[in-house]
């Protein structure tokens, strides 16, 4: 994983997915399906997987900050922004801090893929906390949707219809990326939930990969935590 993340630049949201992408496309996506990173054997295929881990846990993280940024009050999300663009130095220098003592060895980048790729996790899974606060939990930030778009009120005499989970399903004969088949706005979603969930050390969480591979991930995941708390979009992948 490179040093510079997306989430340096001045519009955090926007440019992680050109990185994650252009991470997945110079790389062979075969070769890193094949290889887990616990059992990798050689040092290149141990960094294809460092690659593809860093990657899909980048692009899992833009998509929990894009979704909460869309939720946050104006000053809430100066706020969120702030906090994330402070987090990248922290995590850079807390994993230079890790992994400097090997920087001489063969496996040193590797390493510090690795370890970014574990503190962008553990982000990840704090914004998704705030994303899924019940109400009246001081430990979160008060959702407002502030950047969000107002409903369009629907006529007096309609019956408004309860509503329901996004249907989890796709094709599994597209073997398009699912950024293409499904469009860009649901296959973050998919990538968000994938990284979440999976119990793979080379998770299939990708956009470039189809909507289908990343689902059946997500129902495999969601299946494996059970009952133990799992992420309230798990409804949605039962049956």
């Amino acid at each position: 994983m490179s040093g510079k993340t997306s989430l340096l630049s001045a519009s955090p949201v926007v440019a992680i997915f050109a990185i994650a992408a252009g991470l997945f496309l110079t790389m062979s996506a075969t070769r890193a399906a094949a290889v887990g990173c616990a059992a990798a054997k050689t040092q290149a295929d141990l960094a294809t997987c460092t690659t593809a881990n860093a990657a899909s846990a980048d692009a899992g993280l833009n998509a929990v900050y894009k979704a909460l940024a869309a939720r946050l009050a104006p000053a809430d999300l100066k706020r969120l922004r702030d906090a994330q663009r402070a987090w990248i130095p922290f995590r850079d220098k807390e994993c230079a801090f890790r992994t400097q003592p090997y920087a001489d060895g063969s496996t040193y980048s590797s390493l510090v893929g690795l370890c970014k790729a574990e503190l962008t996790k553990a982000r990840l899974a704090q914004l998704q906390h705030q994303l899924q606060c019940p109400e009246g939990d001081l430990s979160c930030v008060p959702q407002s949707g502030g950047n969000a778009a107002p409903a369009t009120a629907a006529p007096a005499t309609a019956k408004a219809a309860p509503a329901k989970p996004a249907p989890a399903q796709a094709s599994q004969n597209d073997t398009r990326p699912c950024v293409q088949s499904a469009g860009k706005a649901k296959s973050d979603q998919y990538v968000s939930q994938c990284v979440q969930v999976s119990p793979a050390t080379n998770p299939p969480c990708n956009g470039q990969n189809a909507c289908s591979m990343m689902i059946d991930e997500i129902k495999r995941g969601c299946a494996m935590i059970g009952n133990d708390n799992p992420p309230a979009f798990c409804s949605a992948y039962k049956g």
